[in-house]
């Protein structure tokens, strides 16, 4: 790896790379289209963060102080350690208004092939590639519904935060949103001083937590997010409304099937939610 006086010529180095990719996206016309192609480039390190106990904010520099990410909302990119073939999608948590780079939230699984070397090996200045491919762009904002419903577990909770960015700072955005997010323990919430501002200047937007392993001292809801839960805090069916899932995948089988099938089946089908109305991310 290298130390934070590298970063000036690791930059210079991959820039020919992603100027390149740059200028082919942009070839297409009309908006500007995300700053990564269907080519994995390689981009550094800037910085990382903390936030609980497993989970740390990774900051990716791109070349120019002057680009943005501009990445589709809602989409994932693609990582993965240079020479290795464990790729996996994340959904960054910083808007397409940062310059510069942008941020992953990355929780650490003992298991995690990916997620385990960005925790114990990944330094400043060290590299990682990255791609965007068309299959990993979903619903694309503005959603065109009055209401949306989210369904969110763990990490699930990025690609929700970052359609609630685009909804909740739009100040011509009239969407009602319900989600519930279902966590660990309390400790395990992610980005809840994030979503908590969202909220406190967007009355349109309610946020309802439950956890699974909560302490005596917690006073909301317990338990996974299932059926009774969407019951009381979702939007139903019958209205003009969209439900958003993402999470682990015992959450997909029971709510709404797997992940990667259109098909609606579960709870939410159970509930009268169609194959149209379910958005799995």
């Amino acid at each position: 790896s290298i130390g934070c006086l590298g970063m000036t010529t690791r930059l210079s180095s991959l820039f020919p790379v992603t100027r390149s990719a740059l200028r082919r996206s942009y070839s297409s016309g009309g908006k500007p289209p995300c700053f990564l192609g269907e080519e994995w480039i390689q981009l550094p390190l800037k910085s990382s963060k903390a936030v609980n106990h497993n989970s740390s904010v990774f900051e990716f520099a791109l070349p120019s102080e002057k680009n943005s990410l501009n990445l589709p909302v809602c989409a994932c990119i693609l990582a993965k350690m240079p020479h290795s073939d464990a790729v996996r999608p994340y959904t960054p948590v910083s808007e397409n208004s940062k310059l510069g780079g942008f941020d992953l939230l990355v929780k650490r699984y003992e298991t995690g092939t990916l997620s385990k070397a960005m925790h114990d090996e990944l330094k400043i200045g060290d590299v990682m590639e990255f791609k965007h491919i068309p299959f990993n762009v979903k619903e694309q904002y503005p959603f065109k519904k009055k209401k949306i419903s989210m369904l969110a577990g763990g990490t699930g909770i990025t690609p929700m935060y970052q359609a609630l960015t685009s909804i909740c700072n739009n100040p011509n955005d009239e969407t009602e949103v319900s989600l519930v997010y279902g966590s660990i323990s309390e400790q395990d919430i992610l980005l809840r001083e994030e979503l908590d501002a969202l909220a406190a200047k967007n009355p349109r937007l309610k946020i309802t937590h439950t956890l699974s392993d909560p302490t005596s001292e917690w006073d909301g809801l317990v338990g996974v997010v299932d059926q009774k839960k969407v019951e009381e805090h979702c939007f139903g069916p019958e209205e003009d409304q969209m439900i958003f899932v993402c999470g682990p995948p015992g959450m997909y089988e029971n709510l709404c099937g797997p992940r990667d099938t259109k098909e609606v089946t579960g709870v939410l089908a159970d509930m009268g939610y169609g194959d149209e109305a379910v958005v799995k991310f």
